[in-house]
């Protein structure tokens, strides 16, 4: 509750949003969407970017008042939150049910948690999403772990190159197809729907605000007007003054390393769990659009490096400093940019694990 005093951030566009579409409108039109998110909350936001079936989950949101509808979306991702928590404990089996558990959930509360609940924005629902795959993978339930991939599509800059990745590993290690076929008809399921509920609502996309919406501010005109900042590669070398072909060149060296540890991962890597740990973790570090709010899948990474020395039992002091990194991190200049060294410490973080690991074992890694 002390998140929704701070007036919330990117609600009063999913619930705008919910609106237009139970009143037979296209979300995804600026002009239509403006007027409603001022309606409702008195300010401006930026275009809604979100697949049709996210639009259908808020829907019921939308039946209440504006006030009551934000403090259900703040019960209901704390509720997420817990259960993604729980989850995450169970698949991965760290920490164990004692004082450190506590801690542990406690610390990554803090850190991960409390932005997006603040931002009133959709992480939580995607590390929950992430959560339930595990899960469902654990139990061989193919069937929903296919209808979760292609749920948690709905926001595809953070999700669509871990479902890929997941759906490669899953025919690579297990020779089993059945998440690809159930996600693949999901997917196609629900935009035929979507189709009919909301006719040519794709053509939205094409307009200018939705590329500029990305990078800027809007006001209720769709008018350009301050720079977005946002919890990059790019954005966080600018920080320290690395800017043009340069950062350009750095951006390159991080995409074919990242390209590199993918495809070892789906070599080396027997476990569901650790690859989609490594597999997040090169998508924060190379997407060219997230923010820090988005950072809550990232928990998956982190609790995926803690089991791996709580394994080995080598360098236990490791995940402690890890922990002090993060924190102090959340204090370094530069605005939400440098929110960015989290997942600078995070590829430190496995990256000593599974070295130590090779190390340990005698074991190559190409």
């Amino acid at each position: 509750m002390f998140a929704f005093s701070f007036g919330g951030v990117d609600f009063n566009v999913y619930y705008a949003a919910a609106k237009v579409t139970s009143q037979g409108g296209n979300p995804y039109d600026f002009q239509q969407l403006a007027p409603q998110i001022v309606l409702i909350s008195g300010k401006i936001n930026n275009p809604y970017y979100y697949a049709p079936w996210f639009t259908w989950m808020i829907l019921p949101f939308s039946l209440f008042s504006y006030p009551v509808a934000r403090i259900l979306w703040l019960i209901f991702h704390f509720i997420l939150w817990l259960c993604a928590l729980h989850n995450l404990t169970k698949v991965i089996n760290y920490p164990q049910n004692d004082w450190r558990k506590w801690m542990i959930w406690l610390f990554v509360t803090f850190v991960f948690a409390w932005s997006t609940w603040g931002s009133e924005q959709v992480g939580i629902l995607v590390f929950f999403l992430f959560t339930l795959i595990l899960f469902f993978y654990q139990k061989e339930n193919w069937l929903m772990m296919g209808i979760c991939l292609s749920l948690i599509l709905f926001k595809p800059n953070l999700t669509a190159l871990p479902v890929g990745a997941i759906l490669i590993w899953l025919v690579f290690q297990r020779k089993q197809w059945q998440p690809l076929f159930v996600m693949a008809g999901t997917v196609l399921l629900m935009i035929v729907i979507s189709l009919f509920t909301t006719p040519f609502w794709y053509l939205a996309f094409l307009q200018r605000d939705k590329l500029q919406g990305l990078s800027y501010t809007l006001d209720s005109a769709g008018i350009m007007e301050i720079q977005r900042y946002t919890t990059t590669l790019l954005d966080w070398l600018k920080v320290y003054g690395i800017s043009g072909n340069l950062a350009t060149c750095i951006y390159v060296v991080f995409i074919l390393f990242g390209i590199f540890i993918l495809i070892i991962s789906l070599k080396h890597l027997k476990s569901l769990s650790e690859f989609i740990a490594v597999v997040i973790l090169i998508n924060f570090a190379l997407v060219p659009y997230t923010l820090f709010y988005d950072y809550s899948a990232l928990v998956i990474t982190l609790f995926s490096g803690y089991a791996l020395f709580a394994k080995l039992q080598k360098n236990t002091w490791l995940p402690y400093l890890v922990n002090i990194a993060i924190l102090v991190s959340l204090l370094a200049g530069g605005g939400i940019s440098c929110r960015y060294w989290i997942t600078i410490i995070l590829i430190i973080f496995l990256g000593c694990a599974y070295y130590i690991k090779s190390k340990t074992n005698n074991l190559t890694l190409i």
